[in-house]
């Protein structure tokens, strides 16, 4: 089907059902004080990154719109927590699941559970692996992002031009690679987007890691925590100093970016002499994107949450319904045991040039609170 980056049918149902409508099509055992309106168990990884706090707001406000209960929880990045979240779910008779996994293969058993109930399941912008009972998968065009993150990197050290053409430069400049975490399968998948187009550039010597760590497991940061990239980064900076310099850094989340920005300045980065590194990221958080108004973080990845939620709860509403959920990508994510359905949104890069005509007209932040 064709992509769209909204679902206007959605937003026309928000506005006209009621509980009423809702109440005939629920499969739970709900009770007369909710009058039998079904129940959406909604799991999210953690709270300590914004947009996992908005996803969660988001998917609820939509949900409960449409009339529906929602049981929304956090697991902090706990697995077991995550499990013991939707054990709970499913005994309170959850008509859908909405998760965000935390370790994209360690929910099958759980998720055996759910299919022994007839719950429906829906991965939540992360693909959840090694399980037959995955019903649909709700994400962004991930290996576009990590595309997009290598090139806005090459961008930002002038072997690219705007439209992305090549502009003759041949460098050698010195990166670093990051990575995010193992057990997230996105991970590896922006990771091998991104180096798709920038290995012709190390082959060539146009780029040289520094480090010489380039492979995943060699980059990759344990549950995308910052804390980790900054440790990482600081054990790195000291190869940068003198001479050799530090040309840019591939980071796939902001968080991870930040870290990796405060390692360069308190390594003398950051002045006229010595700029700081172009750096890369994900998620439009609003540290990143005050730090790329301010002209230091050098691009981020938007992933609008507000469309991501519409996807999903569309896809909610649809299962409950006894309606054929809408996809447009049936062949790319194979969990290990399944090709899971999915529908894929639009990311888009973000750099000082168009931030305000991205995150301030597009309603995500104000003006003030970039300032």
């Amino acid at each position: 089907m064709p992509h769209r980056g909204r679902h206007p049918g959605l937003l026309a149902v928000i506005g006209l059902i009621g509980a009423a409508g809702l109440s005939a099509c629920s499969t739970s055992a709900a009770g007369d004080d909710d009058g039998g309106r079904p129940l959406v168990g909604v799991a999210m990884p953690t709270t300590a990154s914004e947009r996992w706090i908005a996803d969660g707001e988001n998917v609820q406000t939509q949900l409960e719109a449409l009339a529906y209960r929602v049981d929304l929880r956090y697991a902090e990045d706990d697995v077991p927590t995550q499990i013991d979240q939707l054990e709970e779910m499913i005994a309170e008779g959850a008509d859908a699941l909405v998760i965000g996994s935390i370790d994209g293969v360690a929910l099958k058993g759980v998720l055996a559970e759910a299919a022994a109930a007839d719950i429906p399941v829906i991965a939540y912008d992360r693909l959840i692996r090694e399980s037959g009972d995955v019903d649909y998968y709700a994400s962004f065009d991930n290996a576009r992002v990590g595309v997009q993150q290598a090139t806005t990197l090459l961008q930002g050290l002038g072997l690219l031009d705007a439209a992305g053409e090549p502009t003759g430069a041949t460098g050698p400049f010195t990166i670093e690679l990051f990575a995010g975490s193992a057990d997230d399968n996105n991970a590896t998948v922006f990771y091998d987007g991104a180096m798709q187009v920038l290995q012709p550039y190390l082959d060539a010597g146009t780029l040289v890691v520094g480090s010489g760590q380039t492979a995943f497991d060699q980059i990759a940061t344990e549950r995308w925590d910052p804390e980790v990239a900054a440790t990482r980064m600081a054990e790195l900076m000291p190869r940068y100093t003198g001479d050799t310099r530090l040309d840019g850094v591939l980071s796939p989340y902001d968080g991870i970016s930040i870290a990796v920005l405060e390692a360069a300045t308190a390594a003398g980065y950051g002045s006229a002499d010595r700029p700081l590194p172009v750096v890369t990221g994900q998620d439009a958080e609003l540290a990143s994107a005050k730090s790329v108004a301010a002209g230091e973080q050098y691009a981020t990845i938007f992933k609008d949450t507000r469309q991501l939620a519409e996807v999903a709860v569309q896809m909610v509403h649809d299962l409950i319904r006894g309606v054929q959920p809408e996809v447009n990508d049936t062949t790319s994510y194979d969990n290990g045991v399944t090709v899971v359905p999915a529908y894929l949104l639009a990311p888009q890069v973000v750099t000082e040039e168009n931030l305000t005509a991205v995150l301030v007209d597009g309603g995500t932040y104000t003006a003030q609170e970039l300032s």
